[in-house]
Order: C-alpha cells, then sequence, then structure tokens
C-alpha cells in the first residue's frame, strides 16, 4: 500500500506496497466519475514482539490463542518453510477439535452528524431490519451450516464437490485446504469458535474530529464513513482494549457499520478490514459489515469478516512466509505471505442463506496448496477438497511464481 507520494506506508510493515487506488474518494455527495464500486483491499499488521518460539511457548501456557507449526518443504521453490496456524496442526495425530475464545466488540462510530452503528437496526443491504450485530452473529462466520449442496436455509454448496459435514465457513476452510492431512471429511478435527460480546464502544465526534471523514456519499443506504487506520490502531490499543478487558487468550472482532479505513488521506481509502497482532500477542482484526452496495455486489455483509477470520485462522501473527506471489486479486506486483483472502479480494463463494432469513455473502479464499506448490504437484494437490486450491474451485492450479505471477490454469 501506498500513500501519494509513492512512498511505503510507514507505521504498517507490510509484506508489499500495493498501488495508489486511482479512485479519490471524499466528503459529501457523490461527484461526477465518482460511482461505485469503489475499490477496497485489506491489509496486516504482522507481529514484531519476539520469537515463533516464543509465541508457541506463550501459547502452550494458555496466554494467547491456542496456536500450532508445523514444517515443510515447497515444490515451488524447493525451500522449507514453518507456519504458523491457530488451532491444531492439520498434521497433528489424532485430529481434534480445539476451542478459540472470541470476543465481538459492536462499533458505534460518530462521524460528524453521521452514526454508524453496528447495533441498531438496519434495513439496508438485506439487513431485514436486524442489526449488524445480530446478523454477524447469525452468520455462517460463526454458525455452523451443513456445506452438502442443499438449498434450505443453513446450507452451502459443496466444497469443490466434496460434502464437508456441518461447520462454519472459515472452519470449512481450514478442513478443506488440509483434507488429506486430517483425515477426510468425517475427521474430529475442528476450530471451535467460543464467542463472547462485549458493550458497544463508542467512538465520539469530537474524538474522531480531524481523523475522520464520509467518504462515499450517494444518498440513502449508500453513505460510508472512514477512520484514519492509525488514528483507530492505536484507539483500539489504549481504549477499546482496555475498556473490554480481552486478553491475548481471546481473538478481538471489531464489529463497524458501513465504515472503513483509509492511510492519512481519503484519497488513500479504501481498507476494509485487517488483522493484526500487538506485541503482547493480542490478535485483533476490524471488519466493516457493509451495507451501502458501494463497493459492488461482491464486498457485502460478511465478505470482508470471511476474508479477515480466514486470514488470521491461517496466520494469526501475520508473519508466515510464502514464495513470491502476485499480479491477482488485490495485489499488484509481488507478495510474499500466506494470507489466503488477498488473492481473491472481491470474489465470492456461493451465497448461503440462514436460518434469520438474511442471505449472506462470504468471500472465496484460497488453500494452503496455491502458496507453496509447484505446477501438477501430486502432495500438494491431493490434500485438498476436490484438487482444487481454493474454496469455490476459482483456482484450479497453484500461484504462479511472481514475476509474472497469477494462477495456473485448471
Amino acid at each position: 500500500m501506498k500513500n501519494l507520494t509513492g512512498s511505503c506506508v510507514p507505521v504498517f510493515i507490510l509484506f508489499l506496497c500495493l498501488p495508489v487506488l486511482a479512485l479519490l474518494i471524499g466528503g459529501g455527495k457523490a461527484k461526477a466519475g465518482q460511482t461505485a464500486p469503489l475499490k477496497g483491499y485489506s491489509i496486516v499488521i504482522p507481529w514484531k514482539g519476539g520469537t515463533a518460539k516464543e509465541a508457541l511457548a506463550a501459547s502452550h501456557a494458555a496466554a494467547t490463542v491456542p496456536l500450532a507449526s508445523f514444517t515443510f518443504k515447497a515444490s515451488k521453490d524447493g525451500q522449507s518453510y514453518t507456519n504458523m496456524v491457530v488451532g491444531q496442526s492439520p498434521f497433528a495425530s489424532p485430529p481434534a477439535a480445539t476451542h478459540v475464545k472470541m470476543l465481538v466488540v459492536p462499533m458505534v462510530v460518530h462521524i460528524g452528524n453521521h452514526v454508524f452503528n453496528s447495533t441498531a437496526a438496519n434495513s439496508c443491504g438485506g439487513s431485514m431490519g436486524h442489526s449488524d450485530l445480530q446478523n454477524f452473529l447469525n452468520s455462517p462466520i460463526l454458525i455452523p451450516v451443513a456445506f452438502d449442496g442443499g438449498t434450505g436455509a443453513g446450507h452451502a454448496a459443496r466444497v469443490n464437490g466434496v460434502d464437508m459435514g456441518t461447520d462454519t465457513y472459515n472452519g470449512t476452510q481450514r478442513r478443506a485446504e488440509f483434507l488429506k492431512a486430517i483425515g477426510g471429511p468425517a475427521s474430529a478435527y475442528k476450530t471451535v469458535f467460543d464467542v463472547t460480546i462485549a458493550p458497544a464502544q463508542t467512538i465520539s465526534a469530537a474524538t474522531s474530529a480531524g481523523h475522520s471523514a464520509i467518504v462515499y456519499n450517494a444518498g440513502g443506504c449508500s453513505i460510508l464513513g472512514g477512520l484514519e487506520i492509525n488514528f483507530f490502531d492505536n484507539y483500539f490499543a489504549n481504549t477499546v482494549l482496555p475498556k473490554v478487558q480481552a486478553t491475548p487468550a481471546t481473538f478481538v472482532v471489531l464489529l463497524m457499520r458501513d465504515t472503513v479505513l483509509y492511510d492519512t488521506y481519503t484519497s488513500n481509502c479504501c481498507i476494509l478490514g485487517y488483522h493484526g497482532a500487538l506485541g503482547n500477542l493480542q490478535t485483533y482484526a476490524p471488519t466493516d459489515y457493509d451495507t451501502t452496495g458501494a463497493f459492488g455486489p461482491a464486498i457485502a455483509n460478511v465478505s470482508i469478516a470471511a476474508h479477515e477470520v480466514g486470514e488470521w485462522l491461517d496466520d494469526p501473527l501475520g508473519t508466515n512466509p510464502a514464495p513470491n506471489w502476485g499480479n491477482i486479486g488485490q495485489v499488484s506486483g509481488c507478495q510474499n505471505n500466506w494470507e489466503v483472502g488477498d488473492p481473491l479480494t472481491g470474489k465470492d463463494y456461493p451465497v448461503i442463506k440462514m436460518a434469520n432469513g438474511v442471505t449472506y455473502n462470504p468471500q472465496e479464499t484460497v488453500f494452503w496448496s496455491w502458496f507453496y506448490s509447484k505446477d501438477h504437484d501430486a502432495y500438494f494437490q491431493q490434500m485438498t477438497a476436490g484438487g482444487k486450491y481454493s474454496m469455490h474451485g476459482t483456482f484450479g492450479g497453484p500461484s504462479k511464481p511472481c514475476l509474472p505471477g497469477g494462477t495456473f490454469p485448471n
């Protein structure tokens, strides 16, 4: 990610610098040429507090969310890599369920005279009058669904033709990308979220002044708030976190209503969400529950949450290296980390209707093998559900080395 001068963002150490978005966004009504869909992307804030060995030691002492690591050789470049994941290693035996604490923090953001309240009733974007908080809690991010190809409420498409049984969306992603290692769809391997809800946290207009803007306003439901990301990340660490009394043993999700982030200037918009880790190993992820339609139909409701939760599961500290990949999804140029959402930002899994009547749009996420496998490598390909490289088979081959980047075809 770059600022307007073309230099890399100084506060966040990223694995690459993304190009400046061509779309410039400001407050007030949408201007000529400033039409939806807007462009959005996600980032990661890597942990810089110590070594992987120290992180694992803290996890074994129950001082963090459960973490595990595994080492392997990537056929893409012949190099050995060590990855750290949330939950049990998929290569551990016997496979078992791991419980992970999640704290959902509903945010109420005041920007001038506008209030973006994730606990208030919402009739925009198919929300059916429920609050964003209610809809998030009842979404396939947190409620298990049957990935059996059924069409009724609580059913989802099979994963590349494989009936994966019942699990949450990102839990199914983890099982599907390591299906052979965990022993197949009937495996006991799972990552279970134990969810609690914090009291709503408010950012007042006085507090956000000078650090916020209405970044898009087409009227009606299409009003999008923006917070400056350096301000917001500091506010989370120093104000929100002490108030909700979270510890590193809990993953914190900050639920925003129609609010994104920008870097320094509103022209450096729009960061839809991100996941990060503080120095004490506190992992967290702000996510926009978007009902504005400003980013097009693929960025809606839990698409951003699916992106961020999936990346946190597979790269909780933002430090898992990978061979260079890129020139695909939200990434221009090369990137060298295992971030399962970035290559398919804006591409969704088939919609999932839940018992509350809401239809959800989780983003399609990318499998482990896509990052580390060379083309036609049987070991990596046989690891996954249906022999594909993403949740709905958009990637039928692994990533191409970058440059040139991209993905190998089916």
